[in-house]
């Protein structure tokens, strides 16, 4: 299943990216499937020693009933990983969690294109994969190895931006243990065709940890949620209220004076009509009343 997973995903991206002069973000659902399968191979087999049982109680307040295992593996990374990477990685200011840092390796190694040179590293290690990994485990299998090792050269051809400096890094989520078989794959599967907008939803609702522009982009998501709603709320109000100020748009807007106080309404960006714009902007007002 993790192969599978894992093939799907790179020919997806290969084939949408290889003839473009784009890189891959953390907002392309087949890249977030892709680091799913990815830490897939990095939890399979993991000796229980190395499963956290909680994470802080955090998960608590999400969907799920009981709290999801939490494998750790980021002392084996710190292993082959360059002391500079490390450090960067366990002085992040949102990530305060060895998960945390496992997961933001990945996105990194991704990103400075340095994941095969990494597995590769960590294959030559047959010790350090014995304290960590139980003999059947996808790392300490000699083929699955090196099958491993040839699929990672074709993201050669891939520019990654991925984002791994998000709070929500921080905690396993439920796909990648499903894969790994730490969760039945039956958890799993209800949450196939949604599980990519869930995980959308939370990287914008905490990718303003991440940079400036994504922070940016989270902004404009909701306003334009709020904007949304406010429109829905005005097209409500208008069927109701249409009728009783259908006569004071016939005079003039001091009717609109009276019924909200003598307070003008705001409406700068754009000139009222008397014949087609005043419905929405009384909507608008029964609004402010409403709210008041």
């Amino acid at each position: 299943v993790i192969k599978k997973r894992l093939v799907g995903s790179v020919k997806a991206l290969q084939k949408q990216y290889v003839s473009l002069d784009t890189v891959v973000t953390s907002e392309d659902g087949d890249a977030n499937t892709m680091c799913s399968a990815l830490e897939a191979v990095f939890i399979h087999g993991l000796h229980a020693k190395h499963i956290r049982a909680e994470a802080g109680g955090k998960r608590k307040k999400h969907t799920h009933q009981k709290p999801l295992p939490q494998p750790v593996f980021w002392p084996l990374l710190k292993a082959v990983t360059h002391k500079h990477i490390i450090s960067e990685l366990e002085h992040l200011v949102f990530i305060n969690t060895d998960v945390g840092r496992c997961r933001a390796w990945l996105r990194l190694a991704l990103n400075d294109g340095l994941m095969e040179c990494y597995l590769k590293l960590l294959l030559q290690e047959p010790a350090r994969l014995c304290e960590y990994y139980q003999p059947t485990a996808l790392l300490r299998d000699a083929e699955e190895g090196e099958f491993l090792l040839s699929f990672l050269q074709g993201l050669t051809s891939l520019s990654f931006e991925l984002s791994y400096k998000s709070a929500i890094l921080n905690e396993w989520t439920l796909t990648p243990l499903s894969l790994s078989g730490l969760c039945p794959l039956s958890e799993l599967d209800p949450l196939t065709t949604s599980g990519a907008e869930l995980q959308r939803k939370e990287s914008l609702d905490s990718i303003s940890h991440s940079s400036g522009s994504e922070d940016i982009e989270v902004q404009h998501s909701g306003h334009k949620i709020r904007r949304n709603r406010k429109l829905t709320a005005s097209s409500l109000s208008l069927d109701t209220a249409s009728s009783s100020q259908l006569s004071c748009s016939l005079n003039s807007d001091s009717c609109l004076l009276q019924e909200n106080g003598s307070k003008s309404p705001d409406h700068s960006e754009e000139p009222m009509s008397y014949d087609s714009d005043l419905g929405p902007a009384n909507a608008d007002d029964s609004d402010r009343s409403l709210q008041e």
